[in-house]
């Protein structure tokens, strides 16, 4: 029993919901568990967030939580805007990371958005987030702060405390930083102020994790890490699968079923699969009539979305289901016939895994990638051992080759695509803490990260 006390920082928390989630829960239910005393620190959740209750429910009892409340400037500027009438409200406001414009009016203004919003839209929290936590932790100071991103506003929280409360700081990264394909700048001087940030935060880390071996080599390329840099994976906790049914497919009765779960956003657009369904319908139509695509959570732009579809004409093979509690979800990949997971559109290789690919692997069912080769995608696959597919994320014709061969797969005798995928052992949230444990004890006796 350990009986130290760890300070976590960390945006995404219970009872919001979303792929952030999950990380920073299952390391605290695992640390309460090997005896260490927990505080986490998080955000207030706002009118209008998405939340999970049943995540709530997970958050072991022993953990304090303190809550900092984010005034966020663009909800108020948002809302401003539609009780002036300049925006009618549901219109879809400007992302504060959008690439500037033409114009030179709004050329100005995403700049201004921009040095508001650096690192990210959090940026105000920052304050309110330290005071809070000096204030609840007075008299019960932490003996090792640990902070994760995004936001990355988390990390200069992370900073401040250590410098308040003289102890070691530990820095995850679920996703880049800078050379985020998601991330654009309205000028260069933006760029270069956050890559600054950046190096202050490593440069003030006993350690520092990444959560792919892509993102930690895209780390040790721009950084001087040395041995305090190591990968501890995102992953799945054997106990949220407890009373699930055995993963069976046929989801969708008569149809060969691939899902989606989670948000489809930016360049996780899923165009190029509309696309690709459009020339199986034109290559393979007993193919593609046995198929059915749900997916199960938002999408950015839907209307859009089944615009596209209707016009390719294959709105028919596509359900839209909505987004489901983390309990239901899971059930429901079990019975999805194929689990789908995009990539980002984007020219270079990824170095960031979408969180549910993780639960993927424990569902026993075989996965449809849409990845670069060589990406963090398929480095994951590969390590976990498990039956999958894989295609270019922007080329049709490849994606619809393997839609193809995903139908082939299922009328093969019974069995043939149920593989547990032996690797994927390695991404249980008990086995991943023990490294973070590592971690942590490295940090408190100064030592270099261990291979």
């Amino acid at each position: 029993m350990s009986g130290r006390h760890v300070l976590f920082v960390a945006w995404w928390f219970p009872p919001l919901t979303g792929g952030g989630v999950h990380r920073p829960l299952q390391f605290v239910r695992h640390l309460v568990r090997r005896g260490y005393r927990v505080t986490v620190l998080t955000g207030a959740p706002a009118r209008g967030e998405r939340r999970d209750d049943g995540l709530l429910a997970k958050v072991p009892p022993e953990a304090r939580i303190v809550r900092a409340p984010l005034a966020d400037p663009f909800r108020a500027w948002d809302a401003l805007k539609r009780w002036s009438g300049r925006r009618p409200a549901g219109a879809a406001a400007a992302p504060a990371d959008a690439p500037a414009n033409g114009s030179t009016a709004s050329r100005w203004r995403d700049v201004v958005s921009e040095a508001i919003s650096l690192p990210d839209r959090w940026l105000s929290w920052i304050p309110v987030a330290t005071a809070k936590a000096a204030l609840a932790l007075r008299g019960d100071e932490p003996d090792l702060i640990f902070s994760t991103s995004p936001p990355h506003s988390a990390h200069l929280v992370g900073v401040a405390l250590r410098g308040l409360f003289r102890a070691p700081l530990v820095v995850d990264f679920r996703d880049p930083w800078i050379g985020n394909p998601f991330r654009a700048y309205a000028s260069e001087r933006g760029r270069r102020l956050d890559a600054a940030l950046e190096r202050r935060v490593v440069g003030e880390a006993a350690q520092v994790i990444l959560n792919t071996a892509a993102l930690e080599r895209a780390f040790r390329r721009r950084h001087d890490v040395g041995a305090r840099a190591r990968t501890i994976a995102n992953g799945f906790d054997p106990d949220d699968f407890d009373g699930l049914p055995p993963p069976a497919g046929g989801g969708t009765p008569g149809a060969v079923e691939v899902a989606h779960f989670g948000q489809l956003y930016g360049l996780r657009s899923g165009r190029f699969l509309l696309q690709a369904l459009a020339r199986l319908k034109e290559t393979d139509a007993d193919g593609y009539a046995r198929l059915r695509v749900v997916f199960h959570g938002s999408i950015d732009g839907e209307a859009a979305f089944r615009a596209q579809a209707d016009a390719l004409g294959v709105a028919g093979a596509l359900a839209i289901a909505g987004a489901l509690p983390h309990a239901q979800a899971l059930a429901r990949q079990r019975t999805s016939d194929v689990l789908l997971v995009l990539g980002p559109e984007h020219a270079d290789a990824e170095v960031q895994v979408p969180a549910k690919l993780y639960e993927y692997l424990a569902t026993g069912r075989p996965i449809l990638s849409l990845s670069r080769a060589g990406g963090a995608i398929e480095e994951t696959l590969r390590a976990a051992a498990v039956p999958f597919e894989r295609a270019e994320p922007d080329d049709p014709d490849a994606i619809a080759a393997a839609l193809a061969r995903v139908v082939r797969r299922r009328a093969a005798p019974a069995g043939a695509d149920a593989a547990p995928g032996p690797g994927a052992e390695a991404f249980r949230y008990d086995r991943l803490t023990d490294r973070l444990v590592e971690c942590f004890e490295d940090a408190w006796a100064g030592r270099p990260a261990r291979g």
